[in-house]
């Protein structure tokens, strides 16, 4: 089984757990759904309550993926008990290294953050969490916003790359650009590719992506390259396999 909290009122939802979500937005192609389940295991779980001056993220998912932290504002009150959450500045970042239990492979991943962007959110790229990148060997998933021009400005969108041209990009059913607080949670399933917000998911794409597996360390608030750096906070980050 692996590791669950729930202090936040939501808990973190493994990539085939039972759940239930509210109706897909009228331009969803089909439904997400789900099987009973208990293989999913929390392989990260980030709570990101460690005070003013900390230089490691914490792992508490017990599998040891701590990350370095650079120029992340640390401290901030957190989604609801007030016990931390980061704040990026557009520059900031934390990097956890490269470990193989942190590619899913073949088999499901669910990634899951809180999320609270500004609401005067400017043009840009602005990723939450990522392992691996789109042109490099081995695949790659990330959760972003979306802040380009278009209907979607705003929108959490979710990316799963294959080792090839396979691709699966979706986003959620509401833009999350208005300085709240927001949990997001994006779905690769052994058939399904979907986002949710608050409980609510985005439309559903058939799953083409074959396997996700690279060499590339994870990171949260920026690219790996060091680019699309996040600007807002983040509150309990976890990715979860099975």
């Amino acid at each position: 089984m692996g590791h669950r909290r729930t202090r936040l009122g939501a808990a973190v939802i493994g990539a085939g757990a039972m759940t239930t979500l509210a109706a897909a937005t009228a331009t969803a192609t089909t439904t997400a759904t789900t099987t009973a389940t208990t293989t999913a295991t929390t392989v990260a779980h980030w709570q990101m309550d460690e005070p003013p001056g900390a230089a490691t993220m914490a792992d508490s998912s017990g599998h040891g993926h701590d990350g370095a932290i650079s120029g992340v504002t640390l401290g901030l009150a957190g989604r609801s008990d007030g016990a931390g959450a980061y704040h990026f500045d557009g520059g900031s970042m934390v990097r956890v290294p490269h470990h193989a239990e942190l590619n899913p492979g073949t088999a499901p991943i669910t990634i899951s953050a809180w999320v609270r962007v500004p609401a005067d959110l400017r043009k840009g790229d602005y990723n939450v969490i990522q392992k691996g990148t789109a042109t490099a060997s081995g695949g790659a998933y990330k959760l972003e916003v979306f802040a380009k021009v278009g209907r979607k400005f705003g929108f959490p969108a979710c990316a799963f790359n294959g080792p090839t041209k396979a691709k699966n990009r979706v986003y959620g059913p509401v833009t999350i650009a208005d300085g709240q607080w927001h949990h997001v949670e994006c779905h690769l399933t052994a058939t399904q590719a979907y986002a949710v917000v608050d409980g609510r998911s985005g439309p559903v794409a058939k799953r083409v992506v074959p396997s996700i597996a690279n060499s590339t360390d994870l990171t949260i608030g920026g690219k790996p390259t060091d680019v699309h750096h996040f600007i807002g906070d983040l509150d309990e980050v976890s990715v979860s396999i099975g």
